[in-house]
């Protein structure tokens, strides 16, 4: 893992009007071993990201949460929505995290586009449109997330009717 490139130029193009902020969390997060609250990626998680244009970080979360009723279904477990302790789990790993997150984000960025453009016109110009945030993003996560759930209750419900004993 490559150390922390601290390039407040860059990170403030790519970061926009929010940048103060984020480089005070992550000033806190270098202090306290990558830890410094966030309360928009705890409670908004996949929104947060899709808004900060971290769309494979979004997949991942998709991933990992979309499969919980599916291992419910799979091994029995008859739990209510509320009681979905994945989600709380990631709910407050990205609350915990989410800031450090999005500066592996945005310093993966900024070296991606270091090695691809010669200019540094040319790379603050691609910083700004590659960062910044994105409302279509938080769009098409409620589509995705509608698409899961819409899909994945019949998934789920056709590997209980499957599972041994099932009957």
């Amino acid at each position: 893992m490559q150390a922390s490139i601290r390039d407040d130029a860059a990170l403030a193009a790519f970061v926009g009007p929010r940048f103060p902020y984020y480089g005070e969390r992550w000033s806190v997060a270098e202090t306290h071993g990558g830890i410094s609250w966030n309360w928009a990626a705890c409670l908004l998680g996949p929104f947060w990201m899709a808004y900060r244009r971290m769309y494979w970080q979004v997949g991942v979360y998709a991933l990992i949460v979309g499969a919980e009723p599916l291992l419910h279904a799979w091994f029995g477990l008859q739990l209510p929505m509320a009681g979905r302790p994945l989600m709380y789990a990631m709910a407050l790993l990205l609350g915990l995290y989410g800031n450090e997150l999005y500066r592996w984000h945005a310093e993966a960025t900024i070296r991606h586009l270091r090695q691809y453009h010669y200019s540094p016109e040319l790379v603050n110009d691609s910083l700004e449109r590659r960062g910044r945030t994105s409302w279509p993003g938080v769009v098409a996560m409620g589509v995705l997330l509608v698409l899961m759930v819409v899909s994945l209750r019949p998934l789920a419900a056709l590997m209980v009717q499957g599972a041994p004993g099932a009957g």
